[in-house]
């Protein structure tokens, strides 16, 4: 692992060399970084559809380039202002005395990206946006499941950027419990539970500051006046893009009994609607094991009383399997499915399923579905997830200017925009001292002055 050691130690000497990258510095890496996935599209495109067997090139374009490249220039665009110091109120006595106060945001310095294999290269990229806008430099561990794509991303980044800048290291999972023990200055890990907890007991020790996204089973809740042909179209989309491998996709649905039948038959119609006989834009299970994990979950649910549906197109390679209703012991009631199966609970009324949100684990994402304001405003009051999406689904994630990041189980921190920017940074209280010397009046021996300031203070 010395490769990896000197690697990080010359991010370090990049980040103490210049500690502080001004406006122009920090434009300017965040537009090489541009310039690396316009050149590489292609390869991009090519990289992934090895590694998962099959991917689709357009959706690559739109799901990892362009969604990262429309952060970069939302950064570009809006970085002057995020720089700017925040002016803080004084207390009202210290500003009598022309006390003032700001908070400046200063660079960590080497941040640490442990990314994962659905979105290879955005969830790499995305976060470097954040950290390049705030001045650090960064080091990136992809995932070893998308072998070609690392290969790639590796091959980009050292034409585009100096060792003292950016840098990526490309391994096993050895190889990654190592790099998540460098003493970076911030992690942030994109994936499991289980990795999670295991990265933060190591990060205990260096005290080192953590962004963790560990996505969840985002619900969706059918309320009032759902229109189910809407609904049905939003689940396929979901649980078709990019084959369901998504943090943010519907994992389960909470509706009404009656209303399951017709929802099955919309979602017979839209997935035939969505396919044209092509395949082409398709995108397979990332391998044999994932897909034998999504066979277990439905074979274990099956026995734990649920219903299995299989809606298909003949010689499509789309395929949605509907568990309805398994017990609350089934492993798909806990586990975050992952893949194109959406697990149905029904219900016997809207209040039932917040009950139901609430005594589980926090979520990613929550969507609703339905035309009650009642309902949603509900929702907002009563449940706790990282985000909250009324009649869509994943598309949240688009708005480069909502903060990304889970609650509980789900995650912690932040990042993306003006969110990710302050995430990376370090907001430097500064404060200077008022002319009128208020520390003098309330140091001892205490005059009758210091009993008026006292009490001053605590109306003021």
């Amino acid at each position: 692992m010395s490769s990896l050691n000197q690697a990080f130690a010359g991010l370090r000497e990049g980040a103490l060399a210049l500690p502080h990258p001004c406006a122009a510095q920090r434009r300017d890496r965040l537009r090489r970084l541009k310039q690396l996935l316009l050149e590489n599209e292609t390869r991009f495109c090519e990289a992934l559809s090895e590694d998962f067997g099959y991917r689709s090139a357009d959706q690559t374009r739109f799901a990892d380039i362009t969604t990262t490249i429309k952060s970069v220039n939302h950064a570009l665009d809006n970085l002057g202002f995020w720089m700017q110091p925040q002016r803080r109120a004084a207390d009202l006595s210290l500003r009598m005395g022309g006390g003032r106060a700001r908070v400046h945001f200063q660079p960590k310095g080497v941040v640490g990206i442990v990314s994962p294999w659905n979105f290879p290269v955005n969830l790499a990229l995305s976060p470097l946006v954040s950290a390049l806008a705030a001045g650090n430099v960064a080091f990136i561990k992809p995932s070893e499941l998308t072998p070609r794509c690392a290969e790639v991303l590796s091959e980009g980044v050292e034409k585009w950027f100096s060792p003292q800048e950016v840098n990526v290291a490309c391994g096993d999972a050895e190889l990654a419990r190592a790099f998540v023990n460098l003493p970076f200055n911030h992690l942030i890990y994109t994936g499991g539970e289980r990795i999670a907890k295991s990265i933060m007991r190591d990060a205990s020790e260096k005290l080192t500051p953590l962004t963790l996204e560990l996505g969840g089973k985002s619900p969706v809740i059918a309320g009032r006046g759902t229109n189910l042909s809407e609904l049905a179209e939003k689940l396929i989309f979901g649980k078709f893009f990019n084959a369901g491998q998504v943090c943010i996709a519907p994992d389960y649905l909470m509706i009404a009994d009656e209303q399951l039948p017709r929802l099955i038959a919309e979602l017979r119609r839209a997935l035939h609607a969505m396919d044209g006989n092509t395949g082409r834009d398709a995108v397979q299970v990332i391998n044999d094991n994932h897909r034998q994990r999504l066979q277990r979950l439905c074979e274990d649910a099956e026995f734990y009383g649920g219903s299995i549906h299989h809606l298909a197109v003949d010689g499509s390679p789309y395929a949605l399997t509907l568990v309805v209703n398994p017990g609350e012991d089934a492993l798909i009631q806990r586990e975050e499915i992952f893949g194109p199966v959406l697990l149905v609970n029904t219900h016997d009324d809207f209040s039932d399923m917040v009950d139901d949100l609430r005594h589980r684990e926090s979520p990613l994402v929550s969507y609703y579905f339905g035309r009650s304001h009642d309902e949603f405003t509900q929702l907002r009051e009563s449940t706790r997830s990282g985000a909250l999406v009324k009649n869509d689904v994943v598309f949240q994630y688009a708005n480069d200017d909502l903060p990304f990041g889970g609650v509980g189980n789900s995650g912690m921190g932040r990042y993306r925009g003006i969110d990710g920017f302050r995430e990376f940074s370090h907001a430097r209280a500064e404060f200077h001292a008022p002319i009128l010397d208020v520390a003098a009046m309330v140091t001892p021996p205490f005059t009758g002055l210091f009993s008026t300031i006292n009490k001053m203070m605590r109306w003021l």
